[in-house]
C-alpha cells in the first residue's frame, strides 16, 4: 500500500553541515546561548527531508537499527505513551530508512526507532519513506530529527556524539547532527572520555540532569579512588532499584559524602608536635611531624642566624645521623 506524502518536494542537499546560524537550540541559558540552530530549524529540516516522498508500509522485521546509538533508554514514559497513541489511532508520521547495501531485502533505520519498536511489539506494519542516504547524510539526519522530536538529554546527545565520532564522523558532522556548536561538543566530550560507559547507562538517560551537573560528576570522577567506587556502587542492585529519574542525584550524593569523609579522615590524621626553647629565650623551636612529612619551625630573636647556621652544617650532621645507629650497634 502506498500513498503520497502531502509534503512538497525537496533535494537531500538542504540537509548540510553548512547551514546558517539560527538561534540557540538546545539549553536555555548560560554558554547553552551559543547553539547555531533552535528546535523549530532542526524540526523543520527533518520534515523537508520527507517532502515529496512516497510512505510505504514495510516488516518491522526487515529492518536494522542505526549503527550509531542515540538512546540510554527507552522504555520510560514518553515511549509507553507514544505505544498507546499508535495502537489507539495509528502510526501518524513515518520514520525514515534507507537501503541496506548488504542485503537489498533489508533497510537500516535512519530515524524512528521508537516507532519501529512498537510496530513490533504490536505486531503491525511500520510507515516509512525509504531514500538513499551516505553515512553523513544519514547521521546529521538521525541527530537533527532526534533533537527536534525527542528532546535528548544532555547525557544521551553525549553519547551520540561520541559515537558519531567513533564510527568516523568528523566533528564538523558531529556538531552539524546535534545543532552544537565547538564549546558544547567540547563539554560533552570531556564528560563522555571521563565518565564511563557502565555508569553512563546505570545512571539512564537523566531527561532533567543538565550539562553543569554532569561536569560537577566528571569532577568527582577525576579521582581515582572515587572513579573506583562509583563503578562499584553504580553495578549494585540496591543502586539500579533507584527510579532512573533520581539515579544521578543519588550517585553524585553518594560520591560527595564519601570525598567528604574521606578529606576529613585525611585531615585527622596522626601527627606529633614538639617543641624546645633555649635557656636564654632567644630561640624556639617547633616541630610538626606527620608520617613523611615534617614541618619545623624557628622564632624569636635567633631564628635567623641560627637557620644559617644549622644549613652550612646540614652535611656533616646529616653524616653523623646515619653514623650513629652504627656506633650504637659497635661497628
Amino acid at each position: 500500500m502506498k500513498r503520497e506524502n502531502p509534503f512538497a518536494k525537496l533535494d537531500i542537499a538542504s540537509i548540510s553541515t553548512e547551514m546558517a546560524p539560527t538561534k540557540p537550540g538546545y539549553g536555555m541559558t548560560g554558554a547553552a546561548k551559543t547553539v547555531v540552530r533552535s528546535i523549530e530549524d532542526l524540526a523543520e529540516n527533518t520534515k523537508k527531508l520527507m517532502e515529496g516522498e512516497v510512505i510505504v508500509e514495510l516488516d518491522p522485521r526487515s529492518l536494522d537499527v542505526s549503527s550509531i546509538a542515540d538512546r540510554l533508554s527507552d522504555d520510560g514514559e514518553e515511549y509507553q505513551a507514544l505505544k498507546q497513541a499508535i495502537k489507539a489511532s495509528g502510526q501518524s508520521s513515518p520514520i525514515l530508512v534507507r537501503p541496506n547495501s548488504s542485503d537489498s531485502q533489508r533497510y537500516m533505520v535512519v530515524f524512528g526507532h521508537r516507532r519501529v519498536k512498537v510496530a513490533q511489539e504490536l505486531g503491525i506494519p511500520v510507515k516509512a519513506v525509504v531514500k538513499k542516504l551516505d553515512d553523513i547524510a544519514s547521521a546529521i539526519a538521525q541527530g537533527q530529527e532526534n533533537s527536534a522530536r525527542s528532546n535528548l538529554s544532555f547525557i544521551e546527545r553525549a553519547y551520540f556524539a561520541q559515537n558519531l565520532l567513533t564510527s568516523g564522523m568528523t566533528k564538523d558532522v558531529v556538531r552539524a547532527s546535534l545543532a552544537i556548536d565547538e564549546a558544547m561538543l567540547s563539554k560533552m566530550l570531556s564528560v563522555v572520555e571521563v565518565v564511563p560507559i557502565s555508569i553512563i547507562k546505570a545512571v539512564g538517560a537523566s531527561k532533567k540532569i543538565g550539562r553543569d551537573k554532569w561536569l560537577s560528576l566528571r569532577q568527582l570522577l577525576l579521582v581515582p579512588a572515587l572513579l573506583k567506587v562509583a563503578t562499584d556502587y553504580a553495578g549494585t542492585a540496591d543502586f539500579l532499584a533507584i527510579g532512573e529519574e533520581a539515579r544521578f542525584d543519588n550517585l553524585h550524593d553518594y560520591l560527595t559524602r564519601y570525598k567528604n569523609r574521606s578529606d576529613a579522615k585525611k585531615s585527622k590524621g596522626p601527627t606529633s608536635a614538639k617543641s624546645w626553647t633555649s635557656n636564654d629565650s632567644s630561640l624556639s623551636f617547633t616541630m610538626n611531624a606527620k608520617h613523611k612529612k615534617v614541618a619545623i619551625e624557628l622564632s624569636k630573636a635567633e631564628a635567623k642566624p641560627f637557620s644559617d647556621w644549622l644549613s652550612s652544617r646540614m652535611d656533616r650532621l646529616y653524616d653523623e645521623y646515619r653514623r650513629g645507629p652504627r656506633e650504637r650497634n659497635g661497628d
